[in-house]
């Protein structure tokens, strides 16, 4: 099948390059021509496990082309698949200009019958508005459906081949089997729906995942105030089938370029329809309580807990920069905030991140930044775990002790053993333990 892929972000390129390497003929749009053309030579503009193998693999195939012009693409595919942004406006609704332009760029192109699938996630009832967009400028057949993606960035390549279902979204037998066949290779359970009810599954998800990190960040606070280790009371209570453990790990709350913004974006959405989502308000409050939080810990640590007197002349060191290892996004990361807080207390921060030191340069040009996570901690005052990468993990304490001006950790992730670390001669400071 030929297809157009509209959008060369996270969502459209991962998707491009797998239908590619599943023998499709795939044309990736996307108006920055910088992009575009480093995708050309194989140069992916984000870091994510194996999607460089497959962009060059399946460019030399000729089954994959990157383009700036729809009418290069649209016009020869029988599915165009649009994977835009749809990020938050100040007032957490979904700022979907840049859908609307793709769909019009998209309807102005269109030659003979073509499905338009959104992947990008979008608000309930704006399919009528599109659907009035395209009948403004095509000359030729279309049908809408939904197609809503569920990958993770650092495990995007095997979400997209193994989902754990397919949601389809159409209103027409005409339009499933379009869809249904495009995804025969792939494994996972067929939800087929019709398109509101694909569109309000993508945010169900992703708003019950953070209800699940607040659940536990909440239950965290709680084993502080008791005395109880969150963590095993979690491994119990995830135990439970009916339950499980994804998503039950407290610590510095959770980020990234969806669960904030379709949080947000579905409280308005609910609030648009008449109910008052106050479930996902505590959600989203806990979920900002976090970043308090953990600087009160690192105050307190240093010994600077009262207001006034700030962290000034504290170094730390922040490791972790990216919002969840395996990649290096840091939307709507924790480390942003956690720094900004850090930076205007006072204190002198040096970052380390395996993949994201690049990105955060942008937003932070003139804090310091270390080769590695051992020049990070040398000579600070205290360590700060705020994402999970494995190689923090394994790291050699009693060396971490000899480099560190104070032997102290506030572990936003929980990936120490409080016993053994304290057993080393180390001030810890976990989340709920």
């Amino acid at each position: 099948m030929t297809l157009t892929i509209v959008g060369a972000g996270y969502v459209g390129l991962v998707t491009a390059a797998v239908f590619a390497d599943l023998g499709n003929r795939v044309f990736c749009v996307d108006i920055v021509r910088e992009k575009v053309e480093g995708l050309k030579k194989g140069k992916v503009p984000f870091f994510e496990p194996s999607l460089t193998e497959y962009v060059v693999r399946n460019q030399a195939a000729k089954r994959l082309f990157f383009t700036t012009n729809y009418s290069e693409a649209v016009p020869k595919s029988q599915a165009v698949f649009i994977c835009v942004g749809t990020p938050p406006k100040n007032n957490g609704e979904a700022d979907l200009s840049y859908l609307f332009a793709a769909v019009e760029e998209t309807a102005k192109n269109l030659s003979g019958y073509t499905l338009i699938a959104i992947k990008s996630t979008i608000p309930i009832g704006f399919e009528d508005d599109l659907e009035a967009t395209v009948k403004k400028y095509a000359k030729t057949k279309f049908e809408f459906g939904a197609c809503p993606e569920f990958l993770r960035e650092g495990t995007a390549i095997e979400d997209t081949l193994h989902p754990d279902r397919i949601v389809i979204g159409a209103t027409s037998k005409k339009a499933q089997k379009v869809l249904l066949e495009l995804h025969a290779p792939i494994s996972g359970e067929r939800i087929i729906c019709d398109v509101r009810s694909a569109q309000l599954i993508k945010y169900a998800a992703n708003a019950l995942l953070a209800t699940k990190v607040s659940f536990a960040n909440a239950l965290a606070a709680l084993c502080e105030k008791m005395g109880a280790d969150v963590k095993k009371v979690l491994a119990g209570v995830g135990a439970d089938r009916r339950i499980g453990h994804s998503f039950l790990y407290p610590g510095v709350g959770y980020g990234g370029s969806c669960l904030p913004k379709d949080v947000l974006a579905f409280i308005h959405l609910a609030n648009h329809f008449g109910y008052d989502f106050d479930l996902l308000r505590s959600v989203d409050a806990v979920n900002n309580g976090q970043i308090e939080a953990f600087i009160g810990k690192v105050r307190t640590a240093l010994g600077n807990g009262h207001l006034k007197r700030g962290l000034a002349g504290k170094k730390v060191a922040v490791l972790g920069l990216a919002f969840k290892p395996n990649t290096d996004d840091i939307r709507d990361a924790p480390s942003v905030k956690v720094i900004n807080h850090l930076v205007d207390l006072g204190a002198e921060v040096t970052a380390y991140d395996p993949q994201a030191m690049a990105n955060a340069r942008k937003i932070f040009p003139k804090i310091k930044y270390a080769p590695n996570v051992y020049k990070a901690i040398e000579g600070q005052d205290a360590m700060l775990v705020v994402t999970e990468w494995s190689e923090f993990r394994e790291m050699d304490l009693s060396v971490i002790k000899k480099l560190l001006k104070r032997p102290i950790i506030i572990d936003g992730r929980n990936i120490f053993d409080p016993e053994k670390v304290k057993g080393l001669g180390f001030k810890y400071y976990g989340i709920g333990r």
